[in-house]
């Protein structure tokens, strides 16, 4: 089955290729001219010039249907030309024969030649020996049976007709080649490529499933084990500080086994979670943090790279995380602004100490490890991130390039 795309290196190989085309049929221009130009002179020159009776009409006819294809056929414009090619050169062809047939002398050689030279130039083998080898011939005939010339002569007409022709095929064999060979090399860069993503890919499945089955599964197993010592930890007289250790340990483990299946998903190629998922991610996390927070986008929607949409997703979880650690019962809102240039997100909530029986937030800075991987992660996509206390509270502002 074809495939439904070509690669950006394939069809540059193909516009090379017309480009070299299009430069070579630029290059023998001036000698299709030079030729009408020197089949123009002769015929003025000879015993019967163009006119417009008797012969000389079908000496102007004859030159007009000589000069006309070829003229067309060489302007290097491939619309037309090329879906009438093999009629233009045809109807070029027997014009040369019947100027031959006409006028014996120097029009014997120069049409003909230069017509099945162009033939063996633009058209493809097969064609190109159908209507030069034809043309080659009847001249032959003509001179022999019309006009009697020698076997010289015949012979040397028919070898000029030959060496133009062969020296025509070299040149477009010598063009094909060279084309073939640049898209077999773009289309060989393309399988290695493909070779190279299928072999990370093979890589990446067999990380994921590792992770699977070492990380996730020992997790799991750590969470379950967890809630059992917070259970009984319930049950029976143990100090505050060791059930909020134990407390924390769970939520810790279980964010530590999101992560995991995160990363399991984006090695095995999963779709990244994105600015399309904010929304459900703030609604969770307002439920399952037990937070007052709100959402809002501003301005239109505007694309976005999945790697800087999946970092600001990550930076949105890390500080709602934060709030609800640092500044639990304050409220937070969460801004996403398409108007701003770089895109601009921001995660903002209340001083703590404003609101009754909040837990104050400590002002680290922006040095603690969630806020430093958040850092990291925004400017691996070329974005930026700030963090810190402000007169209302503590604001995060994440920029990514979009």
């Amino acid at each position: 089955m074809l495939r439904a795309m070509v690669s950006e290196r394939v069809a540059r190989a193909k516009a090379e290729a017309e480009r070299r085309r299009n430069s070579q049929v630029t290059r023998l221009r001036p000698l299709g001219w030079l030729l009408l130009a020197a089949v123009a002179v002769t015929a003025w020159t000879s015993s019967v010039p163009p006119g417009l009776a008797g012969r000389r009409l079908v000496v102007s006819l004859a030159l007009l249907g000589f000069a006309v294809p070829l003229a067309v056929v060489g302007s290097g414009r491939p619309g037309a030309a090329d879906r009438v090619l093999l009629p233009l050169l045809g109807l070029s062809c027997a014009s040369a024969l019947l100027l031959t047939a006409v006028e014996p002398g120097a029009l014997n050689v120069l049409p003909v030649s230069g017509a099945v030279m162009t033939c063996f130039i633009r058209l493809d083998q097969r064609r190109a020996l159908l209507v030069g080898g034809s043309t080659t011939l009847a001249v032959a005939v003509i001179l022999r049976l019309t006009f009697h010339q020698p076997l010289v002569t015949i012979s040397s007409v028919v070898l000029l007709c030959v060496v133009l022709a062969v020296t025509a095929r070299l040149l477009r064999i010598s063009r094909d080649s060279h084309d073939r060979t640049e898209l077999l090399l773009a289309e060989l860069a393309d399988a290695r490529e493909a070779e190279t993503r299928a072999a990370a890919d093979a890589e990446r499945a067999r990380i994921a499933r590792e992770l699977h089955d070492v990380l996730a599964q020992s997790l799991s197993a750590l969470a379950i084990q967890l809630e059992g010592a917070r259970t009984l930890a319930d049950r029976e007289p143990v100090a505050p500080l060791l059930r909020q250790i134990i407390g924390r340990s769970v939520e810790l483990t279980r964010e530590g086994l999101v992560e995991a299946r995160h990363a399991v998903g984006a090695l095995r190629g999963d779709r990244l979670p994105g600015l399309a998922d904010l929304a459900g991610l703030v609604e969770r996390s307002g439920r399952d943090l037990r937070l007052e927070v709100a959402f809002e986008v501003r301005g239109a929607r505007r694309p976005c790279e999945p790697q800087a949409e999946f970092a600001l997703y990550r930076g949105v979880q890390e500080a709602l995380t934060n709030v609800a650690r640092y500044a639990s019962g304050a409220p937070a809102e969460v801004v996403l602004d398409y108007r701003a240039e770089p895109l601009r997100l921001t995660i903002a909530n209340a001083a703590a100490a404003e609101i009754p029986g909040a837990e104050a937030a400590r002002p680290s800075g922006g040095g603690g490890n969630g806020l430093r991987g958040m850092r990291e992660r925004i400017e691996r996509v070329g974005g930026a991130a700030e963090a810190g206390p402000t007169p209302a509270g503590w604001l995060v502002t994440l920029e990514v390039p979009a």
